[in-house]
């Protein structure tokens, strides 16, 4: 993205490919560690920058509240899915007891009727009959008559029990969905107006930056922070303890990580002497975005030009980038697997539309993604 990268990335390929055990001890530090020395360097240029600074952090902490608020949003959009799935759940349960119910109460009505009918024609000869084995049989008879009754009449209840509790749970789950759609609206609310607190800020940004040559040097700048981030990140985890395969074999087979018209593709003509290092893939806000291949999460955060950045390791000096995210759903050190939704697209770092920046690099040198997706 920059003409300043060959130089900036010059120490990162000249790391030797095999180090000291206390080199590697050194490599192997906290992946918090890391965070912090990228944020640090982050920082340091932004102050170089003293016309954008404040503009420029009060923009990273309005979309890191929109990331917080867009993550939790799809939580609870989550939860009330499930929730709405329980009800429907105990709503075909309370169907079913309800005719069970039903068909429990006719089954003692017709031993009711039958023991009346039977009563009738018997009862006096069974009390005629002194000593004999009818009577004994009339008596077993009833005996077991009752028996039956008794066994209904506690199905009845056990019934009504289960009804009682179906009822319970039903008003449970719906007290739960009032609170979590009351929670959602609250929510969305926080966000528009976080959104449109960004707004303001990415307009005093755009202010400042009229000028040609100040929105080419921010560019520059941006490019910069970036290839660091990168390159700190790799030689944190030159020495990974878990093995990955890297992107080569993948060539040619790897799907998008999210649908979408592509409106800058690598290599074409961006400002005065940059040009585009990966893709630009235009999307609506918060749609999700899957990483493309098995890895582990080596950057998670906000980065100036870039906003909500994730970046993560293939193996075999392969990284992939996604950029502009309205959230990041992971974190530094989380394994991934291929397919796996990671952030929710958006339009962070000062995007005026929405979408996801796309990027493959390899030695840290940012190469066209084309050829490793599959066509479409």
């Amino acid at each position: 993205m920059s003409f300043l990268w060959p130089a900036l990335v010059a120490g990162l390929l000249s790391l030797p490919l095999a180090a000291s055990q206390e080199a590697i001890d050194r490599q192997q530090q906290q992946l918090a560690q890391l965070q912090k020395q990228i944020k640090a360097s982050q920082s340091k240029l932004i102050a170089s920058q003293s016309s954008r600074d404040k503009a420029s952090k009060a923009l990273r902490q309005d979309e890191l509240a929109i990331s917080k608020q867009a993550a939790a949003i799809r939580a609870n959009r989550n939860k009330l899915a499930s929730l709405n799935t329980q009800l429907a759940e105990l709503a075909r349960e309370q169907t079913a007891l309800e005719r069970q119910y039903e068909q429990q109460q006719r089954q003692l009505a017709a031993q009711i009727r039958a023991s009346w009918v039977a009563g009738q024609g018997e009862t006096g000869q069974l009390l005629l009959k002194q000593n004999s084995a009818d009577k004994q049989r009339l008596l077993t008879y009833y005996h077991y008559l009752n028996q039956a009754r008794i066994q209904a009449m506690e199905a009845i209840d056990s019934t009504k029990q289960a009804l009682t509790d179906n009822h319970r749970r039903q008003l449970e789950r719906k007290a739960q969905l009032e609170r979590t759609q009351e929670k959602l609206d609250n929510q969305q609310q926080s966000l528009r107006q976080q959104q449109k607190k960004r707004e303001q800020t990415l307009a005093k940004l755009e202010s400042q930056l009229k000028r040609e040559s100040r929105r080419l040097n921010q560019l520059e700048v941006d490019s910069e922070i970036l290839a660091q981030a990168i390159e700190e990140a790799l030689a944190a985890l030159a020495a990974r303890p878990v093995p990955l395969e890297g992107l080569k074999k993948l060539k040619g087979k790897l799907d998008w990580p999210l649908p979408g018209k592509v409106k800058h593709r690598f290599g074409s003509h961006r400002q005065g002497q940059l040009r585009w290092n990966g893709l630009l893939i235009a999307a609506r806000e918060g749609r999700n975005v899957e990483v493309v291949a098995p890895g582990q999460v080596v950057f998670a955060d906000w980065l100036r030009g870039y906003g909500m950045v994730v970046v993560v390791d293939h193996g075999d000096e392969y990284l992939s980038l996604y950029g502009h995210a309205q959230s990041l759903l992971k974190e530094v050190g989380d394994r991934v697997e291929g397919g796996e939704v990671i952030a929710l697209s958006g339009d962070s770092g000062g995007q005026s539309d929405s979408g996801l920046y796309f990027e493959i690099r390899h030695r840290g040198l940012a190469v066209d993604p084309a050829p490793y997706l599959r066509r479409r």
